[in-house]
């Protein structure tokens, strides 16, 4: 491995990305899925170039192998699919690390749907694809294997229920991680005007929802929300000025959408995820940092977004200087790789 041949990967992977929106948003849409394939290809050739050992999150995962996992009721709501999945590589392969690298190129694929499925759609902006594709695709799909289903079932869930529509099997995200909890039971609110009425509701949900959580049956999920609240275990997880300039960053696009598209953000549904965003910010800002995906994810599957006079401004400039944080992105979750000759 070289640092040409991995920067050759990565330029690939984002270009071949870029092409199919490039296409998709033109006239010659119906041959999309050209540089859908090509775009497959080359973010595969990428993900068989980079060793799974070299990720920022490999070691935590690598804990979970040798583990013989047997089911349990009491763990549908503690994220079985993480096990089932690795378990069941296992009995395939006799090898407990290549079961992992099963899990992450399951991921992989879970992700490569996602892409593909997002650049299709014709009500999202080219450049909110974009910039959603440069910030999370190295994260969602290389990086956290338990969260990332969760993220993108939720996505589909949301745009499809934005539509007026339902896809059920949004709902199984609490499978793959327990943070899907709230984000789901948000969208039996409806994306209504709030009322008085509904934000009693809401807040009522939450006492509710924790005065479970409290029972011995759910035990394992607080201990691990405890892990997080305690001082010096969320310094060895790394709160630091990030989280704070994130936390503003969320709350600044907030009010900005609330100005140009009061009724995307102005509703039951945002604001309960909202809510729950500021108290796991007050616990701690990394829970807070991975349940703000949710509200991201939304923001950008929300297809009512109107038309603005700088749309095509923003498709060039970003497309063009893009490319360099997509390096860096992809570098912070995999810094061993940054020495290479």
């Amino acid at each position: 491995m070289t640092q040409f041949e991995l920067h050759f990967y990565i330029l690939i992977t984002y270009i071949s990305y870029l092409l199919l929106l490039l296409v998709f948003h033109s006239r010659l849409r119906k041959f999309a899925f050209i540089p859908a394939v090509i775009f497959f290809i080359c973010s595969l050739l990428l993900r068989f170039y980079v060793p799974i050992e070299k990720n920022a999150d490999y070691g935590g995962y690598a804990n979970f192998m040798f583990e013989e996992y047997h089911f349990q009721w009491k763990s549908t709501f503690s994220e079985p699919y993480f096990p089932v999945i690795l378990n069941t590589f296992f009995r395939l392969t006799d090898n407990w690390r290549e079961a992992l690298y099963g899990v992450y190129f399951t991921n992989f694929l879970f992700g490569s749907v996602f892409y593909i499925w997002l650049a299709f759609r014709k009500n999202i902006k080219y450049w909110i694809k974009l910039v959603f594709f440069v910030f999370s695709y190295i994260l969602l799909t290389y990086t956290v294997l338990r969260n990332s289903p969760a993220y993108f079932l939720f996505g589909f869930l949301t745009y499809y229920l934005l539509l007026g529509k339902r896809f059920w099997g949004g709902y199984l995200g609490f499978l793959t991680h327990v943070s899907a909890l709230p984000a789901l039971a948000a969208t039996f609110l409806g994306f209504g005007k709030p009322t008085y009425k509904q934000l009693l509701l809401i807040l009522l949900g939450a006492v509710v929802f924790s005065s479970v959580l409290s029972l011995p049956y759910f035990s394992h999920i607080t201990d691990r929300l405890d892990t997080y609240t305690d001082p010096e275990v969320a310094e060895k997880y790394g709160v630091s000025i990030f989280h704070k300039l994130y936390f503003v960053v969320v709350v600044v696009l907030s009010l900005l959408i609330l100005k140009y598209r009061k009724a995307a953000v102005y509703n039951n549904f945002y604001c309960a995820l909202f809510l729950i965003y500021l108290i796991l910010y007050i616990l701690n800002p990394v829970m807070a940092f991975r349940f703000s995906y949710y509200l991201i994810i939304y923001l950008v599957v929300y297809p009512f977004y109107e038309k603005l006079k700088y749309d095509k401004i923003l498709n060039i400039i970003f497309s063009i200087l893009l490319i360099l944080l997509f390096y860096n992105v992809f570098y912070s979750s995999h810094i061993e790789l940054k020495v290479l000759k």
